[in-house]
């Protein structure tokens, strides 16, 4: 066995330890109080080490946000609406998790500051997300249920821009399925759906 198949175990478990130490972290903590140093500690690796794998704490953050949340799914239920609802579904439990929550506020204000690294997070953690959803609009065109929407960017926005606001500030009703029914009747409105604005029967 060669140094480096050796060596590569070792350096997938710190890999792993390092993300999920970030994600404990900011859970507990919110981003704002979860830094480089205690990472490193909980990981049981050295803040050099961690700075060799990821660049800064906004880099680390986007790697543990997509290692843990993936892409959104895009299963086929047969119907626009069937779709629309399992995507805010899964959107629901996203934004209502902890880690996410404790990660959004800070991290958004650092992206803002970071070109680079703003990039890296809409690229890989934002942009499929957004594609799950233009891939529901292509499925219900394919189906016959719409004519081809010529702005999926507005409807991503109409479906996640409600739960982005639940999620971030207080005070506000919860991320529930009544928010999921509304959303999605918001959504399926605007695309010209007959019955859209009103619940399933």
């Amino acid at each position: 066995m060669s140094v480096n198949q050796m060596g590569r175990p070792r350096d997938e478990r710190l890999g792993r330890a390092l993300l999920d130490a970030t994600c404990e972290l900011l859970a507990e903590r919110g981003y704002a109080a979860t830094t480089i140093e205690d990472v490193a500690r909980r990981a049981g690796t050295t803040k050099p080490t961690l700075y060799r794998r990821h660049r800064n704490r906004v880099e680390l953050v986007t790697e543990a946000l997509v290692d843990r949340f993936g892409h959104d799914p895009t299963h086929d239920t047969g119907t626009l609406r069937g779709d629309l609802e399992d995507l805010q579904r899964h959107q629901v439990t996203l934004f209502g998790d902890p880690v996410l929550r404790g990660a959004m506020v800070g991290l958004l204000d650092e992206l803002r500051a970071d070109e680079e690294a703003a990039t890296v997070f809409v690229s890989r953690f934002l942009a499929p997300r957004r594609a799950a959803t233009a891939r529901v609009l292509e499925r219900a065109t394919e189906r016959g249920e719409i004519a081809a929407c010529d702005d999926p960017e507005w409807i991503c926005d109409l479906v996640t821009g409600p739960l982005l606001m639940r999620a971030m500030l207080p005070g506000l009703p919860p991320l529930d399925e009544t928010l999921v029914e509304q959303t999605v009747a918001a959504a399926l409105a605007s695309l010209g759906v007959s019955g859209g604005a009103g619940r399933r029967p």
